[in-house]
C-alpha cells in the first residue's frame, strides 16, 4: 500500500489535527489504560495424585476476570469441586489425575484476562507434566578391556524429570568406592572407568531415581584382556554426540579412546584447537580421562567439535555438532497506538532467539489470521489496513520456540476525524472534480482528478479514500497538492471505489464523487512460492523447504526446482517435484548452490521465487595437499614446504595438517598436527645425515584427508655455517619484456656450506636498489618484476642473505622493450569442419580444424574450445557445455539412439569466436535399458481361455522398438528359455492369447527388444484364467492374495445362488431368440408388401397402354394425393457438380412411349388432354405427376438400339429474350406455354437406345448424333416435353411434327409425342436442338447459330412465343418408341451421301463442330431464361 507522502503544509496540518485529536481523547478520559500480567504461569512437574497450583496475577482499571485455557480451549470450573481459581486468579488443581489412558490435568495451561471496554489479554503458556519412571531406553552390557584402558558402561532412562543415574559396583555404591578418582558419572549416565584394573573385573548396574522412584538395571560384568598385539591403533570407545544446551547451562561432551600406546587426546573447534585443563573454573576443561566440560555455555560456543586421538599408528577423529539454545526475548516491544478511522498502521515487534521464535499475534484473546487487511509483515510486524471502529482493542505479540514462549501487549484507540478550523474560522474547499483512472493495472491504480472548483484558499492535501465494493473497511491515502496518486496493494479482478477529498487551512472539504474501478485481470499463472528456505541435511545434500503462492489462480500440479552451483555458469539445473519439501542429493561438499522454484498450474509456469544460496556440509578432503617439498635446513631439521589441496577436493576450510615422520628404515612414525594457515614447517632434533620419509595430510573439522605418500629428505652431514654472509649466486640472468623483467639465478657454491635464508632483488632506473624485494624461500630461483616503464634502463641487483646479513651483490643493466602499438582487434573465426564420429551408443567424438592455425594444426597458446551439444528431444532440453584445449573431445554418456547437434567455438584469452555450424549425428542404438510398462491382462468376455494383453512401451528404449516378446507359463520357478515364448514385430502394444487352460493360473511378463538386442524383463503379472462357467479368476493382487479383475462375476457361494443365475440365464436367451425371430418376421413381410406393390403398379401400366394411348397429363392444376409443393431449386448454383453426381448412380431403365403411327390417331388440338396440359418450369423431382412407378422400373428392351436423329435448325437461335407464350389456337383453344429449344450439349446428352429421328422430308435440314463423355443417362430438356420443336417466323416461334425412322418408313409425330421424358431428377436443364427454318428454298444456305432479333413489332422478348401445330387434325395409331441412352458411336452430321442417308451408319463431325463452337454462349443463357420461366 503506498505510504502517505505530504509537505510541509501537510506535516504542520496533520500534526496540529493530531495533538488537537490528542487533547480530545485526553479530555474524553480515552487516553490508555493500564492492565499486564504481575504473574504468569510456569512449567511445573507434580506427582500423580498430588495438588499443584498455576499461579497468574494481573492488574488493571476495574479489576480484570480472570479465566484459565488448556490447550486452547477455555476450563469451565462450575462445580468443579476438583479444579478451582483462587483469588487472586490462580488456578489451583487439588489431586492431580493421571492414568495409562486418561490425562485430564496434562496439556498446555493460559492464563485469559479480561477487562471490560477495555480488552482480553493471553498470558505465556505453561506445561504441566506428571511425573513418571519409565523403562530403561539403555541399559548396561557386558564389555572387555585391556588393562590400563578405559571402559564405559552405559545406562539412560526415560523419565520426567530427568532420572539421576547412580552406578554400584558389586551391589555397592562406587561413591564409597576407594577407585572413585578413576571412575565418573558422566551426564548421558554412561559410567566411565579409567586405567582399568584387575580390581574392576567384576559385575556393574544403575539405579535411576526421579520424584517418581527408583528402577535398577540388570547386572553386567567387566572383563580384563589379557595379552595381544603390541601395538593397537586408536579406538573410540566413547564418541561425542550431538548435543543441545539451553544458554548458561554446562555441557560435557563425552570422548575416549584406547590405543597402545596410549592415544594423546586433543579438541578442535571449528578447526581451531582448544587447550583445556583441569581447572574446573575455566571455560573448557578436562572430566573424567578426555571428556571436554564447557562452562556457562553461550551462542559463541556453538559450532563443530572434534575430538582427536593420535598415537605412532595414526590419528583418528570423532566429530560432533553443539547448539547453544537460547530463549526468546523482545528487541523491540509493541506500543500502544490512536489512529484515525480508514488509516494503516503497523504494530512493530522484533524478537531473537536460538532457533528464531515464531510470531502470533493475537487481539483481545483471539489468534489473528493473517488476510487481506491484517498483514504480517517483516516476518514479525503487524500491519492493519483501512481502520474501523471495531478493531480497536488490545492487540499482543507472542513470540515461541522451543525452549519457552513470551508475550507483550499494547492497545489501539480509533480516533473520528473532526472538522478542524483556524481561529480565523473560514470555509473548506469544495469536492474534487472528475475523479478517473489513469492507469487500471492487475494489482495499482493511478487515479487521477481536477482541483475543486471553490477552493477557499490554498489546497495544501488531498485524502484518497477506497474500498473494496461491499467491504466496510475503508482505506486512506494522503497525497500532496499533486491531484495524482498510485493505490497499490489491490486484488486482481476485484471492483473498488474510490472517493477524494481536499484540504485546505481550514480542514477537509466535500468528498467527490465515488468512482467505481476494476482492476485487470491477474494472468492465470500462479504466483512465487513463499518463504523458500533450506538447510544442509548432509555433505551432499541439501533439503528445502516452502509454503504453497498466496495468488495459485487453480490448482497447483507441480513444481519446478531449479538449482546450480554459484561457483559454476550455465550450470543450472531443474527437477519437477509434488509437495512443499525436496531433498536434492549428489551434491559436492562445501559448495554454495542456489535454489528457485516455479510453481505450475494448468496455464502453464508461474512467478519464480528469489534464490537462496545455501552450502552443503563439509567433509573431510579427499585429495592430500600438493607441491610438497622437503628442503634440509641443517644436519638436525628438514623443512616441508606445501600447498593445499586443490579447491574442488577441499571440502570445506581446511582447519590444519598432520605430518607424520620416520627413518626410513623404521616403522613406527612420528605424528604432529599443525595449523591449516601455514605453508611450511621444519621438523627438528633429527639425526645428522639421515634419511627421513615423510608424508603428511589435511583436515577440516570432518576428519583428516588422504595422506601423500611417503617421501624421503635426508638432513645434512655437517650443519651450514651462519657465522658468515653468503657468497653471491653462482648465475644471474635478466629477460627483459615491455612492462616486466624475469630475473633468474642459482644459489651460491654448495662448497661454501654457508647458510642462505633467502635472497634481495633490487632494481630502478639508473639507479640500483630504488626498490627492493625479500624472497625468504632460499628454493626460489627465479622472480618476476612487475610494472615496469617501457623503453627504460633498469639496473637489477641480486644478492643472498642470511642471519649474519647479505652477501656480495650481482648485477645487470637491461633495457625494457619499447611499447608497441597494438594491432586492432580482431575477432576470432569460429572453427571449420566440425565433425561428430559416433563410437558407441554413449560416445561421439568431435572433431574440428581451426583456420587460425598452421596447416599442422599445432596449438602455441593456451586456447580453449567450448564443444556445445544437445539433444532436441524433449524440446526442454537445455544444451550442454564441455572444454577443451586438443581439436578434438570425446563426450559419453549420451543416450543411446538419439541424435544430437554439435556446435564448437574457440576462446582466446578474453576474445571469444562465434559458434561454427551445427553438425548432427545419431548415436548407436543399444538393448532397451528398461522393460515395458503397465503390463494388464484383460479378459475377453465369454471366452474363458483367451485373454487381451496390453503394455506400454520402455522408458528408455535406447532406439526404435521391433518387437515384443511375450513369456507365459503356469510355473515360474522354471528358467526362462522353458516358458511359452511368443514373439510380436512391430510396435504394437497389445496381443492376444488364446488357448489357455481354464480355472489356471498363469505367470505372465514381457521384453521389448529393438535392432540391437533385448531388453530386460518386466515384473511378473498373475493371472487366474475363470472356470468353464466364466465364474473366477482375474489378475492377483498383491496385498490381499485374492483374483479380482477377472469375469467381472463372483462364483456362485451356495447352490440356490447358482440355480437362480441358471435360470435368469435360460430367461435372456429365450428373450433374445424371440426378438431375432420377431424382427425376421417383420422384415419379410414388409419386403413382401414392397414386392406385391410393385406387381401392381406394373400390372396397371400395361392395362392403360392397351387401353389405346400415351399416358396424359392431369388436369392444370391437379395435384397427386400427398404432395407437397415444392420449390424450384436454384438451377444454376452447383450446377456441374449435381450433373456429375450421375456418374456416381447406376443407369436407370427408361420409360416407353406410345407414338401414333398414322395421323388417324394423332389426337387433335381440342381434344381434352391437350386443354389440360400445364406449365411446367425446368425443375424436375421424382414427384412429377407424370411418372409412376412403372415409368422409373421398366427396363429397357434387349438387343441393340439405334441411335435418334434429332433435327438441327439451320437458322440462328432466337434472342435470349425471347420466350414461351401461351397462344389462341385456330379452333379456340390456347396451346400450352413452350420453351424455346437449343441444340443439346454434352450437359444433356440423349440416352442411349434404339431408334432414330429423322427431319422433315421437306426441309433438307442436317441430322447429328450425340455420343456424351460420360456414360450415363442423359436428361432431357423440359422443352422437350412441349408438343413439338418451333420455328422462327414473322410470327415467332411455329410447331413442327418429327419424323421418326422405323422399319415400316419414315413416320411424322405429332408435337405432343415427339418428346422424350426427363432422366434424372437432379438435372436442373438441358439444351434441345435449334428448332428448324421452314424456308421454301430447300437449297438455301444453311447459317450457323447466330442470334436474331425479333422485327420492330414482333412480340415483346419478355412474353411467350406464339406455337401453332401443324397436321393436328390427322391421327395416327401409337407406336412404341424406346427413350435411348447415348448411343457409344462419334457425333456426325448427316451429309448429302444418298448412301450414308440411308443407312446412317457413317456421318461427318464438319458442322457439329461448328454449332458447338456457340454453346458457351447458349449455357450462359440459360440462367435467365430459367429464372425467368419461374417467375412465371
Amino acid at each position: 500500500m503506498a505510504r502517505s507522502r505530504v509537505l510541509t503544509g501537510w506535516n504542520l496540518f496533520v500534526f496540529g489535527s493530531l495533538f488537537q485529536a490528542v487533547v480530545v481523547v485526553l479530555a474524553d478520559g480515552m487516553n490508555f489504560r493500564s492492565f499486564y500480567f504481575t504473574e504468569e504461569p510456569t512449567d511445573i512437574i507434580v506427582q500423580k495424585g498430588q495438588p499443584a497450583i498455576l499461579n497468574c496475577s494481573a492488574v488493571g482499571d476495574p479489576a480484570p476476570t480472570i479465566e484459565w485455557k488448556k490447550d486452547q480451549l477455555f476450563l469451565n470450573l462450575v462445580g468443579d469441586t476438583r479444579r478451582t481459581i483462587l483469588p487472586n486468579g490462580s488456578l489451583r488443581i487439588n489431586n492431580v489425575t493421571h492414568s495409562r489412558n486418561d490425562r485430564p490435568d496434562e496439556g498446555l495451561y493460559e492464563c485469559v484476562a479480561t477487562v471490560d471496554n477495555l480488552g482480553t489479554i493471553v498470558s505465556r503458556t505453561a506445561r504441566l507434566q506428571v511425573a513418571t519412571l519409565g523403562r530403561f531406553e539403555e541399559e548396561p552390557r557386558s564389555t572387555s578391556a585391556f588393562l590400563g584402558d578405559t571402559a564405559i558402561f552405559r545406562c539412560s532412562v526415560d523419565a520426567v524429570p530427568p532420572a539421576k543415574i547412580r552406578w554400584q559396583k558389586n551391589r555397592e555404591g562406587i561413591e564409597t568406592s576407594n577407585d572413585i578418582d578413576r571412575m565418573i558419572v558422566l551426564p548421558s549416565g554412561a559410567l566411565e572407568i579409567r586405567d582399568v584394573q584387575m580390581s574392576d573385573e567384576t559385575s556393574y548396574r544403575c539405579k535411576a531415581t526421579n520424584m517418581e522412584g527408583t528402577r535398577r538395571s540388570e547386572e553386567e560384568r567387566l572383563t580384563l584382556v589379557y595379552g595381544g598385539s603390541r601395538t593397537r591403533t586408536p579406538e573410540f570407545v566413547n564418541t561425542p554426540q550431538n548435543t543441545e544446551v539451553i544458554q548458561g547451562q554446562e555441557v560435557i561432551l563425552e570422548c575416549a579412546a584406547n590405543g597402545l600406546p596410549e592415544p594423546s587426546m586433543s579438541w578442535w573447534k571449528d578447526g581451531q584447537p582448544l587447550a583445556p585443563g583441569r581447572d574446573p573454573e575455566s571455560h573448557y576443561s578436562f572430566v573424567g580421562n578426555s571428556n571436554l566440560r564447557i562452562r556457562l555455555a553461550s551462542e559463541s560456543d556453538s559450532g563443530t567439535y572434534v575430538c582427536s586421538a593420535t598415537n605412532v599408528l595414526g590419528t583418528f577423529d570423532a566429530r560432533a555438532e553443539l547448539l547453544v539454545q537460547v530463549p526468546p526475548r523482545f528487541e523491540r516491544e509493541p506500543s500502544s497506538l490512536h489512529a484515525y478511522m480508514n488509516t494503516d498502521i503497523k504494530f512493530e515487534c522484533e524478537v531473537y532467539g536460538v532457533p528464531f521464535p515464531t510470531i502470533e499475534w493475537i487481539k483481545n484473546g483471539d489468534i489473528i489470521t493473517p488476510s487481506e487487511y491484517f498483514q504480517i509483515v517483516d516476518g514479525t510486524n503487524l500491519k492493519i489496513l483501512g481502520l474501523v471502529k471495531s478493531d480497536e482493542g488490545l492487540y499482543q505479540c507472542k513470540a515461541r520456540n522451543k525452549i519457552g514462549n513470551i508475550q507483550t501487549s499494547a492497545q489501539l484507540i480509533i480516533v473520528n476525524r473532526g472538522i478542524y478550523t483556524s481561529p480565523a474560522t473560514g470555509l473548506t474547499p469544495t469536492y474534487p472534480r472528475d475523479l478517473v483512472a489513469l492507469i487500471r493495472s492487475t494489482r495499482f491504480v493511478t487515479l487521477s482528478w481536477r482541483e475543486p472548483r471553490l477552493t477557499h484558499g490554498n489546497i495544501i492535501a488531498y485524502s484518497v479514500y477506497f474500498r473494496r465494493q461491499g467491504s466496510p473497511r475503508e482505506r486512506v491515502v494522503n497525497t500532496t497538492s499533486v491531484m495524482q496518486v498510485t493505490v497499490h496493494d489491490l486484488i486482481p479482478s476485484t471492483r473498488y471505489e474510490f472517493r477524494v477529498k481536499a484540504y485546505n487551512d481550514h480542514g477537509p472539504g466535500e468528498s467527490s464523487a465515488v468512482a467505481y474501478i476494476e482492476t485487470q485481470p491477474e494472468v492465470q499463472v500462479p504466483g512465487p512460492v513463499l518463504h523458500l528456505r533450506g538447510v544442509a541435511v548432509s555433505t551432499t545434500a541439501i533439503k528445502v523447504y516452502w509454503d504453497p503462492p498466496s495468488h495459485r489462480n487453480g490448482e497447483i500440479i507441480n513444481y519446478k526446482i531449479y538449482y546450480a552451483q554459484t561457483a559454476r555458469l550455465n550450470s543450472e539445473e531443474d527437477v519437477n517435484h509434488i509437495g512443499m519439501q525436496f531433498t536434492k542429493s549428489g551434491l559436492k561438499p562445501y559448495t554454495d548452490y542456489t535454489f528457485r522454484l516455479v510453481a505450475y498450474n494448468e496455464n502453464g509456469p508461474g512467478v519464480s521465487s528469489d534464490e537462496i544460496i545455501i552450502r552443503t556440509y563439509s567433509d573431510k578432503p579427499t585429495e592430500p595437499p600438493a607441491n610438497v617439498t622437503i628442503i634440509p635446513q641443517s644436519s638436525r631439521s628438514l623443512e616441508i614446504t606445501w600447498d593445499p589441496p586443490p579447491l574442488d577436493a577441499c571440502n570445506g576450510e581446511i582447519t590444519g595438517y598432520k605430518i607424520r615422520w620416520k627413518q626410513s628404515d623404521r616403522r613406527q612414525s612420528n605424528p604432529i598436527t599443525i595449523q591449516g594457515g601455514l605453508r611450511s614447517f621444519i621438523v627438528g632434533e633429527l639425526d645428522r645425515d639421515t634419511i627421513y620419509e615423510i608424508k603428511m595430510a589435511a583436515m577440516t573439522v570432518n576428519g583428516t584427508g588422504p595422506p601423500t605418500d611417503w617421501m624421503e629428505g635426508r638432513t645434512l652431514e655437517n650443519d651450514l655455517d651462519e657465522t658468515q654472509v653468503p657468497p653471491e649466486p653462482t648465475s644471474f640472468k635478466a629477460r627483459p619484456m615491455t612492462d616486466t623483467i624475469v630475473v633468474l639465478w642459482t644459489p651460491p657454491p654448495v662448497e661454501s656450506n654457508v647458510m642462505v635464508r633467502g635472497y634481495t632483488i633490487g632494481y630502478g632506473i639508473g639507479i640500483p636498489d630504488t626498490i627492493t624485494i625479500d624472497i625468504d624461500d632460499p628454493s626460489r630461483r627465479h622472480h618476476t618484476i612487475k610494472n615496469l616503464q617501457p623503453s627504460s634502463p633498469y639496473i637489477i641487483t641480486l644478492r643472498a642473505y642470511n642471519n649474519m646479513g647479505s652477501g656480495p651483490q650481482v648485477y645487470q643493466t637491461v633495457n625494457t622493450r619499447a611499447e608497441s602499438t597494438p594491432e586492432p582487434t580482431k575477432s576470432l573465426w569460429p572453427p571449420v569442419g566440425v565433425k561428430a564420429i559416433v563410437l558407441s551408443s554413449s560416445a561421439v567424438r568431435v572433431k574440428w580444424s581451426d583456420s587460425t592455425l598452421n596447416n599442422k594444426q599445432r596449438i602455441p597458446d593456451n586456447r580453449i574450445y567450448t564443444v556445445m551439444y544437445k539433444t532436441n528431444y524433449p524440446a526442454s532440453a537445455k544444451p550442454r557445455y564441455v572444454n577443451s584445449t586438443a581439436l578434438e573431445y570425446t563426450i559419453d554418456e549420451l543416450k543411446p539412439g538419439t541424435m544430437y547437434e554439435f556446435t564448437v567455438r574457440l576462446t582466446k584469452g578474453k576474445k571469444t569466436s562465434a559458434w561454427s555450424l551445427s553438425v548432427f549425428n545419431k548415436t548407436h542404438e543399444s538393448t532397451p535399458g528398461t522393460a515395458p510398462r503397465t503390463l494388464t491382462i484383460v479378459p475377453v468376455e465369454g471366452k474363458p481361455s483367451v485373454i487381451n494383453l496390453n503394455w506400454q512401451p520402455p522408458k528408455s528404449p535406447n532406439g526404435r522398438i521391433t518387437g515384443y516378446i511375450i513369456y507365459y507359463t503356469t510355473d515360474n520357478s522354471q528358467r526362462d528359455h522353458d516358458w511359452v515364448i511368443m514373439p510380436y514385430v512391430g510396435d504394437r502394444l497389445t496381443a492376444t492369447i488364446d488357448d489357455l487352460t481354464t480355472d489356471t493360473t498363469y505367470y505372465f511378463k514381457i521384453q521389448a527388444r529393438n535392432e540391437e538386442g533385448v531388453g530386460p524383463m518386466s515384473e511378473i503379472v498373475e493371472y487366474k484364467t475363470p472356470q468353464d462357467d466364466g465364474f473366477g479368476g482375474g489378475v492377483k493382487n498383491q496385498g490381499t492374495g485374492s483374483f479380482v479383475g477377472g469375469s467381472g462375476r463372483e462364483g456362485p457361494t451356495t447352490s440356490a445362488k447358482s440355480d437362480d443365475d441358471g435360470e435368469m440365464s435360460n430367461m435372456v436367451i429365450w428373450i433374445v431368440v424371440g426378438c431375432i425371430v420377431a424382427g425376421c418376421f417383420i422384415i419379410g413381410a414388409l419386403i413382401f408388401a414392397i414386392y406385391m406393390c410393385n406387381r401392381r403398379s406394373d400390372s396397371m401400366m400395361a392395362k392403360k397402354r392397351k387401353q389405346g394411348g400415351a399416358y396424359k397429363a392431369p388436369p392444370k392444376g391437379a395435384k397427386k394425393p400427398g404432395a407437397k409443393d415444392v420449390k424450384p431449386p436454384d438451377l444454376w448454383i452447383h450446377h456441374d457438380q449435381m450433373e456429375l453426381k450421375q456418374m456416381e448412380k447406376p443407369p436407370m431403365p427408361e420409360p416407353m412411349t406410345q407414338i401414333p403411327r398414322n395421323p388417324d390417331d394423332m389426337k387433335p388440338l381440342d381434344d381434352p388432354s391437350m386443354d389440360t396440359l400445364t406449365k411446367r418450369n425446368s425443375f424436375t423431382g421424382d414427384d412429377d405427376p407424370d411418372l409412376t412407378s412403372g415409368d422409373r422400373t421398366r427396363p429397357p428392351p434387349e438387343g441393340k438400339r439405334k441411335p435418334i436423329m434429332i433435327p438441327v435448325d439451320p437458322q440462328p437461335p432466337p434472342p435470349r429474350e425471347t420466350i414461351a407464350t401461351a397462344t389462341v389456337l385456330p379452333n379456340g383453344s390456347v396451346s400450352p406455354p413452350l420453351r424455346p429449344s437449343y441444340p443439346k450439349t454434352q450437359y444433356n446428352a440423349p440416352s442411349s437406345g434404339s431408334g432414330s429421328t429423322t427431319r422433315n422430308p421437306n426441309i433438307d435440314q442436317p441430322e447429328f448424333r450425340v455420343k456424351t463423355q460420360f456414360n450415363y443417362p442423359m436428361t432431357r430438356s423440359k422443352s422437350l416435353e412441349r408438343p413439338g420443336f418451333m420455328t422462327l417466323s414473322s410470327s415467332g416461334y411455329q410447331s413442327d411434327n418429327t419424323t421418326v425412322s422405323s422399319d415400316d418408313g419414315n413416320k411424322t409425330l405429332p408435337p405432343s409425342l415427339a418428346t422424350t421424358r426427363p432422366g434424372h431428377p437432379l438435372k436442373s436443364f438441358s439444351v434441345p436442338g435449334p428448332p428448324p427454318h421452314y424456308s421454301s428454298n430447300p437449297a438455301a444456305a444453311q447459317q450457323k447459330h447466330l442470334i436474331k432479333p425479333g422485327l420492330p413489332g414482333q412480340v415483346s422478348p419478355h412474353k411467350k412465343a406464339t406455337v401453332t401445330v401443324s397436321g393436328a387434325k390427322t391421327r395416327m395409331q401409337p407406336m412404341p418408341v424406346n427413350t435411348p441412352r447415348a448411343p457409344d458411336v462419334a457425333v456426325r452430321v448427316r451429309g448429302d451421301n444418298p448412301a450414308e442417308n440411308a443407312d446412317g451408319k457413317s456421318f461427318s463431325t464438319e458442322d457439329l463442330n461448328a454449332e458447338m463452337a456457340n454453346l458457351e454462349g447458349l449455357m450462359k443463357d440459360l440462367n435467365a431464361i430459367t429464372s425467368t420461366e419461374l417467375d412465371c
